[in-house]
């Protein structure tokens, strides 16, 4: 997995390339939490465009990053999912509390 990170202003943003499971997860941890160190950083954009899986340890590191930015004052939103992220995060019941005022209790299109 390679992460991306580009801050603009109070914003940064963390493009995610390849798999979040059991031995990248902590790639993504860190970089958030890397992001919130910096005082002028409030929310955190993560960008699941070429993110091809993610498992429950992902799925944890995620729950873990949301509640540390919360923490800050900030928010935590997540883009691109592709249609693999969105079904595991619905299976999981995550969708919403991930996806910020997403309906988790609707199923994700085909």
């Amino acid at each position: 997995m390679t992460v991306d990170t580009m801050q603009v202003g109070a914003v940064t943003r963390i493009r995610l390339v390849g798999e979040m499971d059991l031995a990248t997860s902590g790639l993504v941890h860190d970089a958030v939490i890397a992001a919130l160190a910096r005082d002028s950083v409030h929310d955190v954009i993560l960008d699941f465009a070429d993110l091809t899986f993610i498992d429950s340890t992902g799925m944890g590191t995620l729950v873990a990053c949301q509640r540390a930015v919360t923490v800050r004052g900030g928010t935590l939103r997540l883009e691109h999912l592709a249609h693999f992220v969105r079904r595991q995060l619905f299976a999981a019941g995550l969708l919403g509390l991930l996806c910020g005022g997403e309906d988790d209790q609707a199923a994700p299109s085909n």
